[in-house]
Parts: structure tokens; sequence; C-alpha cells
């Protein structure tokens, strides 16, 4: 009898295990049944996904709702068009997998110094992206401009383009832009602001595109790129925000007042600075925000819609009132050294002064802890992130403040407005000292211009926190190098510890990994890792994305087993056993075996042994 050999059996109960494809892996211990899924293709052209901060990491940018996220990459695959310096990409979340795209256009060499893309709406639905050009400012000689994406765009001037599943819109054409009288080689634009849907955009050039706007020349046949002129594009057509209360031409020099939060969620409130003083321009009426504080205001925050803003000014923090004009000092006594951020509806609003961290909720001011980083503010920019209710803020200081040893490095906050109580997520449990700082994203710039993106390092609810770390606060982190971690608030998903949990979202084991994005709820992390986390990344070493996902994770191909000698060869065929006999067959059966005889039984044993039992009184 042959045996069959060992890799044959292990082989054949493998693939009776895994006949429908083993479960994703995960992170060590992590929360709410996260399980990754490779989001950036396994094979790209030999390069690599562009990390966060990377010269190639181009619009690096996850949907609200976690299904998709554009990415960048110095390689040219997945369909592009063109190859730029850095190509964009877009990757949708499939039935059984993620599903890459090309994104960039046809074009012609040399027109772009990095990526086309300059933004994404929140879905992922509309991308901001510029035409780009040859022709770099004054320079005498030079090659025109890409054609136009949209045959109404200006012929050779450089432009911003919309692109959605309808195709390519202009922001400038020859329809909505007839005072552009400027030289295409002269002519440049730039995107400063734009609400969540890229319904509106805001964008500044020196030209004059409406008939209202003042074009400041240069002496050389363009105009004067320290007079600006801001306009907010809306359905196909420009207006001019820079003009002044009562004026009907515009005073160029203008600027977008930030380049997050000045511009409401809806696009009818517009806050921009001019000379140093601070303004809101609402529908065909513009409002000078600092006008009884003598100018010179800084804006901080806004509400979403707009109504409510803050700015300060010499030290003091003011709350400024849309509907009456009105301009409150919330701090009397000055000191304000700079403002983390505020609410959707404002009644929140946190800042730093050189006593402490405060928040200011309608009338009461409490202080949140003894000090933080500068790099928390300004809002626009800063670390710092605050839920939409305001309640819970996250931010980054390097004092000890719950009495953890940090030795000066940075670590990760989370203060609870409710309970005024402060717990520090990124504190190494075992309260050794920390091997590294902890750290959030600030906002990152796309392309040219402005950092405008920041990304959702808090879930909306401010009951989820995403970072980065250089320290090993679980076991399950032995990889010596920084990790993307979740910290979740007691009560949330399956977190029961008071004040909160503590998990891995990268491997923790091998590599490093570094934070990228995440959806509104939290549900979807995404990280780069240069390190192959699951089979389908076949390309060792080549950075990628992956997504922790909550209830994630696609069923993959059972692992080969490796096999030596005997055992790579294929299981054995089983033997022909020898065939019954035929009905027909003739000749005397087998003899029958005799039957046995039975003993005879030993009767007056057993009746011995029953008078005996009855003589001792039934006992045994």
């Amino acid at each position: 009898m042959r045996t069959t050999p060992l890799g044959i059996i292990l082989a054949l109960v493998a693939s009776l295990l895994l006949s429908g494809g083993a479960r994703a892996a995960a992170p060590p211990g992590a929360l709410d049944g996260r399980s990754w899924e490779l989001a950036s293709p396994s094979e790209k052209g030999g390069g690599e996904v562009g990390g966060p901060g990377s010269s190639a990491a181009g619009a690096l940018q996850a949907a609200a709702q976690g299904s998709a996220l554009a990415y960048g990459s110095s390689a040219s695959f997945a369909g592009s068009e063109g190859s730029a310096p850095i190509n964009q990409y877009l990757a949708s979340r499939g039935t059984s997998d993620w599903i890459t795209a090309g994104l960039t256009p046809s074009l012609l060499s040399g027109t772009y110094a990095n990526d086309p893309y300059q933004l994404f709406s929140a879905d992922l639905g509309t991308a901001l992206l510029s035409s780009g050009w040859a022709c770099r400012l004054a320079e005498a000689e030079c090659a025109a401009a890409n054609p136009p994406l949209e045959a109404g765009a200006p012929s050779g001037y450089r432009n911003l383009y919309l692109r959605d599943s309808a195709g390519y819109r202009a922001l400038v054409t020859n329809a909505n832009s007839p005072a552009l009288a400027i030289a295409p080689e002269h002519f440049s634009l730039t995107l400063v602001g734009a609400t969540p849907s890229l319904g509106q955009i805001v964008i500044s050039t020196c030209a004059a595109l409406t008939i209202d706007a003042t074009e400041v020349p240069d002496g050389v046949g363009g105009c004067d790129p320290s007079e600006q002129n801001l306009y907010r594009w809306h359905d196909g057509s420009l207006a001019l925000l820079n003009l002044l209360p009562g004026d009907p031409l515009g005073t160029p020099g203008a600027e977008l007042a930030a380049s997050g939060g000045a511009i409401s969620a809806d696009g009818s409130r517009v806050y921009f600075s001019l000379a140093g003083d601070l303004y809101l321009r609402q529908g065909a009426q513009t409002i000078t925000v600092d006008e009884a504080q003598g100018g010179g205001g800084t804006f901080e925050a806004a509400s979403a819609d707009g109504a409510l803003a803050y700015f300060t000014l010499a030290g003091h923090l003011y709350r400024f009132d849309a509907a009456s004009e009105d301009a409150t000092d919330l701090t009397p006594a000055g000191g304000v050294v700079g403002v983390l951020g505020a609410s959707a509806d404002g009644s929140y609003v946190y800042y730093l002064t050189g006593a402490g961290l405060f928040a200011a909720h309608l009338g009461t001011t409490t202080k949140v802890a003894a000090a933080a980083d500068p790099v928390n503010y300004p809002p626009a920019t800063g670390t710092a992130r605050i839920s939409a209710d305001g309640t819970r803020l996250a931010f980054v200081s390097s004092a000890s403040l719950t009495g953890y040893p940090n030795a000066g490095k940075a670590e990760v906050y989370v203060y609870d407005a409710p309970s005024a109580k402060l717990s520090c997520a990124s504190c190494n449990p075992k309260g050794t000292a920390p091997l590294g700082p902890s750290t959030i994203p600030a906002s990152r710039s796309f392309a040219e211009g402005e950092a405008i993106y920041k990304p959702r390092a808090l879930s909306a609810d401010g009951r989820r926190l995403f970072f980065d770390s250089a320290d090993s606060l679980i076991i399950g982190d032995s990889n010596a190098a920084p990790d993307v971690y979740e910290w979740e608030a007691d009560g949330s998903g399956t977190c029961t510890s008071s004040p909160g949990c503590l998990a891995l979202i990268s491997s923790g084991r091998v590599g490093g990994s570094q934070f990228a994005d995440a959806s509104a709820s939290g549900d979807d992390v995404f990280f780069t890792t240069s390190t192959p986390l699951l089979q389908a990344d076949r390309e060792p070493e080549d950075r990628d994305l992956y997504d922790a996902r909550v209830g994630g994770g696609f069923p993959e191909a059972p692992t080969p087993i490796p096999c030596d000698g005997d055992a790579c060869q294929g299981p054995p065929t089983i033997p022909d056993e020898p065939a019954p006999p035929t009905i027909g067959f003739v000749g005397p059966g087998n003899p029958q075996p005799a039957k046995p005889k039975k003993p005879a039984k030993k009767k007056h044993k057993r009746k011995h042994r029953r008078h005996a039992h009855e003589k001792g009184g039934g006992q045994r």
C-alpha cells in the first residue's frame, strides 16, 4: 500500500478549508471588525503610490462616504491618456476589489510642473484641474498652452476645468470673461478656495475678467501679480468679489481670508482681506467685518453657513455676526496667540493664550489644557481637529498634560467638552517614555496654490481619531517604525473602556506606515505602506494604499503550500478495484463454516448462589 505524502494531505485539507477564499487579513487587535483592503493596483507600471507629503502625492483625498480614493503617482498606468510629472488616479470600491482609473488627460510635454489636478469634491464625483502651460509668466519665447479641454474656452490661455461624468467645463470662457484682454503668455490664475461640492469656486488673477474688475499693468505687457482680483465661479458665471462697500469697480490687491473656512458651504458668503482689513461679501453686498475695531483683523474661522465668524486683532478674539454686523470681544484681557477652530454652527471656538488652551461656548469659557503646540493653528492649515458639533477637540502638545512623562515629545490629546475631560490618545499605556512623537496631519496643498484640503483625522462625530506615532503603543506593534493608530471613545463601536480604546490601523509588525485620509464616519481609514499586507499586493517595497475598513476585507485565494521532493507530486491515482463475480459463474460455492456448540449451563452454581444470597438476608 502506497502512503500519500504529508504535503499533499496538507494541501488537500487547506483547499477544503479555503474553498471559498480565506478572510482578508486585519490589523492585530483592530477595533470594530476592521480588515485590510488593497486600494491601489498591484501592478503600477514599475512605480508606486505617492505618499502624504511626497513629491508624487498628487491630489490625495478620500471620499466622504469612503467608497472612493484619489491619489497620485509618478508612474503612468491604469489607462492614463498622458503622463505628467505626477499622474492622477481614482480608485473605486467594487464588490470584490478596488478598481483604479487613470485621470491624467492628454497633454503637451513640459506643460506641467507637477499634477494637473487641484482638488476633488467631497464625494470625488467632480475634480478641478489645470490645463497646464508651457508659457511661464514673462518668458519671451514659449509654446502655447495645452489645447482647450472645452470648445468655449479661450485658446492658448491657461485655465481651470471641472471634470465629471459629463466631461470638462472651463471656469474661464469666452462668454463669462468679456474683459480678458491680456495676452496668453502673461495670463495666470490660481485656485484659492471652493465649497465641498465644487459648486462654487474662488480663483485669483491679476487680470480683469469681468467689466467691473480693475487690472494694474506691470509695464511689460502683463498685469501686476501683487494686485490680485478675486472671482467666484458658479454655474458657468464669474462674479468679482473684491468690491469695497459702495464701489462700482473692484479694488485689486485682495486675498481670500483663509484657504479653508472663508467660503460658506453654499458659497453665498465669502470672507476676504484687502489692504489689511477684513470684509464679507454676501450676495451683492460687501460688509466691513472689523470696521468698529479700526481694521487690521485676521480671519480665523467661521460657521459652515458663514453667518458667524471669528477674527483676531491685537491679541483679542472677536465673534462677528453677519446678520447684525456686530463684533463681540470674547477675550477682553487679550493675550490670544492662536485659534484652533470652531464648530460647524459657530457655537464653540477653541483658542490659545499664554495661560493655556480654552473653549468658549455660549458665553462660558472653560480651560482645556495648560498648553498646545503652535502646529495646531491657524484653523485653515493647523493640525487641530474639531467635531462638527464642537464638543470634541483633538490637538497636539509637547507638554505633559495628563501626567505622562512624554519627555518633550509631541502627544495627541482629546478633549470632551460635556464632561470637561482631557485624555491622552497617544500616551503609552505602559507609562514608559515615548520612542518618538505622535502627529496629526495638517492641511495639504495639491499641485500649485494654497493648502486647501484637510484630511479627516477626526470623524465627524469626534468619537474616532486617527494619528501617526513612532512609538510602540500596544503589544502588537513590534516593527520599531511609524504606524497608524486609532483612538475610539468609550461606547463607540466595539470600545467599552473608559475614556477610550487604542488599536492599530496599520500592521505594526512589518515596515512603516503613514495616515492618508479617512471617511467622514471613520469606517474607512486609508494609509500608505511599502510592505505587502495581502496576497494581492505583488510588488514588494513599492508604496501602496490600503483601506482598514469596518466590516471590510475581500476573500483571498488560498496560499499555495510549499512542497519538497515527493510532496511536489500530484495526488496519487486511485487503484482499480477487482471486478466482482458475475452472476453467470458456475461451480461449487464456498463451504459453509460449522456452527460452534453452545456451552452447557451450570444451573447448580446459580442455584447455590441464590440460596446463599437468601441465607445472607439479601446482602452481598
